[in-house]
């Protein structure tokens, strides 16, 4: 097998329940790439990487890095060593609980602060991206991609991120509104708020909560897409991706460079997934919405915009 000194980095996203682990499951299955498990939140959440990077001064990005290291260092890694230390294999844990991931992001921290300490932009990026490629190269064993699910916010972080991910390639899932409606509907979500700065927490209508949400995760995604451009981003519809599955891969995997390939214990089964298409035509669902049909209607006009990109 040909080692990669710097696997591509394939970024999945979804703007909120929208069949984004369609894609990952076929690239799961895909000789070519690996998938660590579970989604991967360093870089998005909160007080992670994104917000030491974007701090409004390098005094606030210092103190975000102090608080990073001190929860890496004396929480998550001492229960990472635990599980360890019961014999979980590190390879069937999510990164987040790995010992050596932990281990690679204080050494990198420790870089980062450094950096800061010697009058260095909280701002650039290199450091991070070092980290990023360090941890490809730990995880991937010699593929040529990895994937990463869910490690931005469609929205948040555009002129940040790309430099952190670099190599990369991001795909970004959408799907019928009424559908990825339904399905927050059925995760059991509704009336729950997100840590996701799309969605407005002034907003009390938990209904007008979602769609608005949606709105603008959409609206957001067509920003994006005219900023990185056809190289960059490819939009893929759940429904198509389903439906015509064979040409609707080929296209991703011309766009990864990737040959169109699956290993036989592939977990991505399109008979299955088509069953989620139409699952917003109930009379719960449709009752639901009808006091919001102006909205609803907008995002299907949004949605046919992005249609427009592909």
């Amino acid at each position: 097998m040909t080692e990669y000194s710097n696997p591509l980095n394939i970024l999945v996203a979804g703007i909120y329940w929208s069949g984004s682990g369609a894609v990952v499951d076929y690239l799961k299955g895909h000789p070519d790439c690996f998938v660590p498990r579970g989604e991967f939140t360093d870089f998005k959440r909160s007080g992670r990487i994104g917000s030491m990077l974007e701090a409004p001064t390098a005094q606030r990005a210092k103190w975000l890095a102090r608080g990073m290291w001190l929860e890496t260092r004396l929480g998550k890694l001492p229960a990472a060593q635990l599980k360890a230390a019961k014999g979980k294999a590190q390879s069937s844990l999510p990164l987040k609980e790995q010992v050596g991931h932990h281990r690679l992001k204080l050494e990198y921290l420790g870089k980062y602060r450094r950096h800061l300490g010697n009058n260095g932009s909280h701002t650039d990026a290199t450091i991070w991206n070092q980290w990023l490629q360090a941890v490809g190269l730990a995880q991937a064993a010699g593929k040529p991609a990895i994937v990463w699910n869910q490690p931005i916010w469609v929205g948040k972080h555009e002129h940040i991120w790309p430099a952190v991910f670099q190599p990369y390639k991001l795909i970004v899932v959408h799907r019928d509104p009424v559908d990825q409606f339904a399905e927050v509907v059925r995760q059991g979500k509704i009336g729950k708020r997100k840590s996701d700065p799309a969605f407005n927490d002034d907003e009390k209508d938990d209904i007008a909560y979602v769609l608005t949400g949606i709105r603008a995760k959409i609206k957001s995604l067509r920003a994006l897409a005219d900023q990185l451009g056809r190289e960059q981003i490819l939009l893929i519809s759940f429904e198509r991706f389903v439906k015509d599955h064979g040409s609707e891969a080929q296209r991703l995997c011309d766009f990864l460079s990737l040959p169109e390939s699956q290993t036989p214990s592939a977990p991505f089964d399109p008979s299955i997934s088509i069953l989620n298409i139409g699952i917003g035509q109930t009379e719960a669902i449709q009752t639901m919405l009808a006091p919001y049909q102006n909205l609803v209607d907008e995002l299907y006009q949004l949605r046919h915009q992005l249609d427009s990109l592909q």
